[in-house]
């Protein structure tokens, strides 16, 4: 069993580096095969690299790295007047508004983007999906609005942005990166809804990849790892909250009581702006170096600590029982218990009360 593990973490462990990085392990006595899976491709300012998300967190950091290592990029942003972008703009990047929940944004940015190849006669070589929507909460907590905010723009709105760009992808044989997260593959507490948008996308993004492969195009998924504290991402949690609360009927706040509010308060440090500028994380750009660049690439890309290859590792491996009080454990969030209600019976005589002097 020990040495079962031990095995299991050490593929996991290979496969949080980039495919080249694994066959040089596997393959790093055989020559041939080595530089067969380990040639790259070089970037160049001929080559498009477009990146959408990029107000802050993981896709502003992509950009800069894109163009600092020599490509052309074209970055997607929410807020074209917003620091990011204008930041951008002034490194030389192009910057294109680009809002996923808006057929219009998304066709914009679509002819934009191969107006801008075409007259340059430039090659473009990779759409990343990054752009993405997170909602901290129970999937009761949550409005249909909030559900619908994070469907639109992490699985409809990349589909849809993909699809507009297909007959250019199919052309350069580009390849297709889609940033998704450990939660399409271990879901997590609050995280109900994100979690099901990164399922759907890991599905289609592997359904797509068989699709498309004959064509000459790759479709690779990137997973990052954790960097909140980084990002934007979470920046309208706390008006989220607020909206939950508001949305509560009066017998779902009695049955939650101060469970919600402690839920909360747990999670409102992560609402902050964070400073702009780029993830300091050197393996991060590793990983992302062979979804873009390996010339035989990998399904999985991933860039995580130790401490998530262990933890998703037993995730996969232990009984649902054994696995669901480790998600907990590593999740930490407020515990619930009846002692949290708020009494329903005295809440209701208020009513009564309040009914009678009216």
């Amino acid at each position: 069993m020990a040495l079962g593990l031990l095995l299991l973490l050490r593929v996991a462990e290979l496969r949080s580096y980039s495919s080249a990085s694994t066959a040089s392990v596997v393959f790093g006595g055989v020559p041939g095969v080595r530089r067969y899976w380990w040639s790259r491709i070089q970037l160049s300012s001929k080559q498009v690299i477009a990146v959408t998300g990029c107000d802050s967190g993981l896709g502003y950091s992509l950009a800069v790295y894109c163009q600092n290592n020599g490509a052309t990029v074209m970055a997607g942003v929410l807020h074209e007047d917003g620091p990011a972008a204008l930041d951008l703009a002034r490194r030389g990047i192009t910057v294109l508004p680009l809002d996923l929940t808006d057929g219009h944004s998304i066709q914009k940015f679509g002819k934009s983007l191969v107006k801008f190849i075409d007259n340059r006669h430039l090659e473009f070589r990779a759409l990343v999906n990054n752009a993405g929507v997170m909602i901290f909460g129970e999937f009761e907590w949550q409005l249909a609005s909030q559900v619908q905010s994070q469907l639109e723009v992490n699985v409809l709105g990349t589909m849809s942005v993909t699809r507009q760009l297909i007959p250019m992808i199919r052309h350069h044989r580009s390849r297709i990166i889609n940033v998704t997260s450990h939660c399409a593959f271990a879901p997590l507490p609050g995280l109900a809804v994100y979690g099901a948008t990164k399922a759907a996308l890991e599905a289609w993004s592997t359904s797509l990849r068989l699709e498309v492969n004959k064509y000459g195009v790759s479709v690779v998924s990137f997973i990052p790892g954790s960097f909140i504290k980084e990002s934007n991402i979470l920046v309208r949690q706390k008006k989220s909250f607020d909206d939950m609360r508001a949305g509560m009927n009066d017998n779902t706040k009695c049955f939650y009581g101060n469970y919600f509010e402690k839920y909360v308060e747990y999670l409102t440090t992560l609402s902050t702006v964070t400073r702009l500028g780029c993830i300091d994380n050197p393996k991060l750009y590793e990983a992302f170096d062979g979804a873009l660049l390996d010339k035989n690439p990998s399904a999985f890309y991933k860039c995580e600590p130790w401490r998530y290859t262990f933890y998703h590792t037993l995730f996969r491996i232990m009984p649902t029982r054994a696995r669901d009080w480790l998600v907990e454990r590593f999740m930490q969030m407020p515990k619930w218990s009846v002692c949290n209600q708020f009494p329903l019976a005295h809440h209701n005589d208020n009513e009564k009360e309040n009914h009678k002097h009216k």
